[in-house]
């Protein structure tokens, strides 16, 4: 069956009351729709080390991607600080492995290593992160970036291993998305280059003998009409464009890939029947801004194809925000039937 995602920034800037944190998760945990959601990570966000938990305790289907940096903590604490969590979450718990990203943001936590490195480390992490859930015996470990001795945790994951999720657009990501990931998170692309990224991690996957899941990341814009839905599709690029950059994710410093090619698309607006870039070029080529424009029938045929494409989830936001909206509800809800 199809999964849908969508994001959460649990607490907003300026809020120093977790009330409205409460009433969004509680808002998430009612949907009948919503299968995981993404906390992710910043340096200058929340922590959600902090904020997930928090969330789980107020919950009871509410079951969040932990975006997690290789390098914020020792690979021997961060598989004990999860294992942990995953039995308070009684098994919900999914790990979003986050390598790449801005320098400038890893650099503000101390973390300097060039993007190459970071991900040869990230492998090794993730090697000792899984040794040490599944090891039924103590270890040593003497690696190039870590050393542990006497490795042993009392507390396993409830599913023996947390799920790792992760994306990336360049060689040493698909490699270690390979190795390590256990669903690929992919940015929002036209048909053709969904197909050639699945295509891609797929044979690389089956080089280490495994198989691979895939998520794709799309904003959507809904109308009764066509015309209904570029309303509301240009009132979040209006609100953007006014907004004097509260809403930039990306810097100009940012070289990646992903957003290279995320840019790339935006030569053209409009791309297949209603894969729209507009918020793309205006955000910078930020991760979550390509969209889906249209009717339902036009947007569900649209996820159609992805499915058929071998997209197995899709993570679902809407508006200027990249934010959840329960409007989405029972569209998603018919998305589930059909596209099972």
């Amino acid at each position: 069956m199809v999964e849908f995602f969508t994001g959460l920034q649990p607490l907003e800037a300026g809020e120093t009351s977790p009330d409205a944190l409460l009433a969004r998760v509680r808002e998430l945990d009612r949907s009948e729709v919503i299968d995981r959601v993404l906390v992710g990570y910043s340096s200058t966000w929340p922590h959600n080390h902090a904020t997930a938990p928090f969330a789980l305790a107020h919950t009871e289907k509410f079951s969040p991607i932990v975006a997690h940096r290789p390098g914020v903590m020792p690979p021997v604490a961060a598989a004990r600080y999860f294992a942990t969590l995953d039995v308070l979450a009684r098994g919900r718990l999914a790990i979003n492995v986050v390598v790449g990203g801005s320098d400038k943001d890893l650099r503000r936590e101390s973390d300097d290593l060039p993007k190459a490195q970071r991900y040869r480390r990230a492998v090794e992490y993730l090697d000792v992160v899984r040794r040490t859930w599944t090891s039924s015996e103590q270890f040593d470990h003497h690696g190039e970036y870590y050393t542990a001795e006497a490795v042993k945790i009392l507390t396993k994951p409830v599913q023996g291993e947390v799920p790792i999720f992760m994306g990336g657009e360049s060689d040493d990501a698909v490699d270690f998305g390979a190795r390590h990931a256990d669903l690929y998170m992919l940015w929002g692309e036209p048909f053709a280059g969904t197909k050639e990224r699945i295509d891609r991690v797929r044979a690389a996957a089956e080089g280490y003998g495994r198989k691979m899941r895939f998520s794709l990341s799309l904003r959507l814009f809904l109308g009764d009409t066509d015309d209904d839905a570029w309303a509301k599709a240009r009132s979040a690029e209006r609100q953007i464009a006014e907004a004097s950059g509260k809403f930039l994710r990306s810097s100009s410093g940012d070289t990646s890939v992903g957003r290279q090619r995320a840019l790339a698309l935006t030569d053209e607006e409009l791309h297949d029947d209603c894969f729209w870039t507009g918020l793309t070029k205006l955000l910078g080529g930020f991760a979550n801004s390509q969209a889906l424009v249209g009717t339902e029938e036009r947007i569900l045929n649209t996820l159609g194809t992805y499915r058929d494409l071998g997209v197995d989830a899709f993570l679902v936001t809407t508006g200027a925000e990249a934010a959840w909206d329960p409007a989405l509800e029972g569209f998603l809800a018919r998305a589930k039937k059909e596209l099972a």
